[in-house]
């Protein structure tokens, strides 16, 4: 069984570059994006390091730097 960075380094960032994303070129694609959310209702302080997060393994930039995917 493969890793999630050996899948991603293997299959999806060849497939991706097949599609003219350069994976390597952070005008056009943001690995291991850090999205913020709001904390849940009634919670005032994150109760762990990674609560008030969520992480997106791809976005992809338009050419005006903003997130198309």
């Amino acid at each position: 069984m493969k890793s999630e960075l050996l899948t991603r380094k293997e299959i999806i960032d060849k497939k991706l570059q097949a599609a003219a994303w350069n994976v390597v070129d952070r005008s056009q694609v943001i690995e291991e994006f850090d999205i913020e959310v709001d904390l849940p209702d009634g919670v005032s302080e994150p109760l762990t390091a990674y609560q008030g997060h969520q992480f997106s393994d791809y976005v992809f930039l338009g050419k005006d730097a903003k997130p198309l995917a």
